[in-house]
């Protein structure tokens, strides 16, 4: 079975490292997964060793493509333009639609797919089908797309055992991952990061994400100097995606926590693989972090003021069997839903109901 997935930008983000985490395990399933990219912004060291399985060009060159390859199933992932091109791919395959975006403003797409609906709408989350649900019923011709939650698989690397690194940080970090923009709320974490200044308890603020353009990167430096935090700061910008799982194991084992302090997700990618690597986590009490963030594998806490979760984390900073118990219980959580395992069989099962429809 061929699947070629299309999607706008070729970066450092979740989307690609699901990609990525699908091409490492499909194979084995007999399935070959193959990604597009429109635009490329620096993402391809996601990729080393699957370099063959991606391409970035622009709309034409797409379509030249899907006519001259045969494909049994072509997925567009919230990249409404490449629908066009899709509907003249050679055997005129089914088409599938990805919905992961949890940006409202680039939602609207999937009421208006055009006179070809897809043969079905795969989301990450029961929260995430239900805004997917309630966009396809503004049209009668996508009312009855059906709509499943399937699991995204994690890359192999954070399902391997734990590691205890060798060198440890000085002092307990509290981190955050995630692109650098309001709805992930970066400014966020820095907030929090002022108001655990109060708690008296030694830490430090390791915020992993690449800036978006020269301005957010001044302006990250600018807040953290507004907040009173600049000392405190270690900004890992453009981290490898393969390096976040000893990343992770250092959080873990030098008695950390990670955070996140986003306003919207379809999922939670960069929460999940923490989990998955062990690490006691503290997330705003909202969907869907509540569809796998329970009181057994972690913390919520309510996103306003940032004394909120400031509390949470100073919690679990000073309680390490609690931080134990939890990370130990949110791998085990993880694991058993979005190991590759687990989850890369249901995907391919989801994916071969979409091309026989």
């Amino acid at each position: 079975m061929r699947i070629l997935a299309a999607y706008t930008y070729l970066s450092l983000g979740g989307v690609e490292s699901v990609f990525r985490a699908r091409m490492d395990g499909f194979r084995s399933l007999g399935i070959e997964f193959r990604a597009w990219f429109l635009f490329d912004r620096g993402g391809r060291p996601m990729f080393t060793g699957h370099e063959a399985n991606i391409e970035v060009g622009g709309i034409d060159a797409l379509a030249r493509h899907v006519r001259e390859e045969r494909y049994d199933l072509l997925l567009n992932i919230d990249t409404p333009a490449v629908q066009p091109a899709f509907a003249a791919a050679v055997g005129r395959p089914p088409i599938g639609v990805e919905f992961h975006t949890p940006y409202v403003e680039n939602q609207a797409y999937l009421a208006q797919l055009g006179p070809a609906p897809p043969q079905g709408v795969l989301v990450p989350s029961v929260y995430q089908r239900c805004i997917a649900r309630r966009l396809l019923a503004g049209d009668a011709r996508t009312t009855s797309v059906p709509v499943e939650v399937i699991p995204n698989p994690l890359r192999l690397d954070f399902a391997a055992p734990l590691r205890t690194p060798t060198a440890l940080p000085p002092v307990p970090p509290v981190a955050w991952i995630g692109r650098l923009d309001d709805l992930k709320n970066w400014r966020g974490f820095l907030a929090l990061g002022a108001a655990l200044a109060g708690a008296g308890m030694a830490h430090e603020l390791w915020l992993a994400g690449k800036p978006i353009d020269p301005e957010t990167g001044r302006a990250v430096v600018d807040t953290a100097r507004w907040f009173g935090v600049l000392p405190q700061l270690r900004w890992y910008r453009g981290l490898p995606h393969e390096r976040m799982p000893a990343f992770l194991d250092l959080v873990r084992a030098g008695g950390g926590v990670l955070t996140s302090t986003s306003r919207g997700e379809s999922f939670g990618m960069t929460v999940a693989e923490a989990m998955a690597r062990g690490c006691a986590v503290a997330v705003p009490d909202t969907p869907p972090f509540d569809e796998f963030v329970t009181d057994a594998t972690g913390v919520r806490f309510a996103t306003d003021p940032a004394a909120a979760a400031a509390e949470a984390v100073v919690a679990l900073l000073a309680d390490a069997r609690r931080r134990d118990r939890l990370g130990a219980a949110a791998r085990d959580a993880i694991l058993a839903r979005h190991a590759p395992a687990h989850a890369l069989p249901t995907l391919a099962e989801a994916y071969r109901a979409l091309a026989g429809r």
